[in-house]
């Protein structure tokens, strides 16, 4: 009988570990995917910055020349 017992106790046991064990890791996944996502995010804003001062740039150098004339039309 006390071996049956302990038995069980050790099986419990390992259950337990392997339960503790997946709940950790489960954990770490969450944390790397949140970690992904930010990641994702800020780099996505930092594009997003440089793609509006990019646009702004060529706006003010659109500004900053001259317009073109106009041409003459020639009568034939």
């Amino acid at each position: 009988m006390a071996t049956q017992d302990s038995t069980a106790r050790g099986q419990a046991e390992t259950r337990a570990a392997r339960a503790q064990m997946q709940a950790e890791m489960a954990a770490q996944a969450w944390a790397d995917l949140a970690n992904a996502e930010r990641n994702r995010d800020d780099n996505t804003a930092r594009l997003k910055a440089l793609r509006l001062a990019r646009q702004a740039e060529a706006e003010v150098v659109a500004a900053a020349k001259p317009a073109p004339k106009a041409r003459a039309k020639k009568k034939a």
